[in-house]
């Protein structure tokens, strides 16, 4: 099994689905189960959010790359707005794809956790599709991308 993370920084800011899957809706009560836990609001789903992350995850599964790119102008693509953005992004097969295994990883890890706990978010919207990837079949490849100040 196997399970990838990389990190990201935040960027600066310069008609979408709004219905999750269950593995989505499963991070995103995760990723708010995590915040109440350290006293933060929870997040919203944003449709915008919510296009760009499937749209980010669908690339990186058709190219077998795993990597952020320009986050900031992609989300501003899809009619994001900031005026600050984040990303983590985590791929896993197995027990390793489930929401809670990806979140204790972004959690272990200093630059997805400052995005995680970010006070300043108020919206997320993420995008986890499964097909190969990577040579594994059956992978999930998740992006999670943040909004607010």
């Amino acid at each position: 099994m196997t399970l990838a993370f990389l990190a990201s920084s935040l960027a600066p800011a310069s008609h979408a689905a709004t219905t999750q899957s269950q593995a989505e809706q499963s991070l995103i009560d995760t990723v708010n189960d995590v915040r109440e836990a350290h006293n933060l609001r929870p997040l919203r789903v944003d449709p915008h959010l919510m296009e760009a992350a499937r749209a980010h995850s669908s690339t990186q599964l058709r190219t077998n790359v795993f990597a952020h790119g320009s986050f900031a102008d992609r989300l501003m693509r899809h009619g994001a707005r900031g005026p600050t953005f984040g990303e983590n992004l985590a791929w896993g097969t197995g027990r390793l794809a489930s929401a809670r295994s990806i979140v204790n990883g972004w959690m272990a890890s200093p630059g997805h956790r400052a995005n995680l706990l970010r006070p300043g978010w108020n919206r997320i919207g993420i995008g986890a599709l499964s097909g190969r990837f990577l040579g594994h079949r059956g992978a999930t490849v998740v992006t999670a991308d943040f909004a607010g100040r």
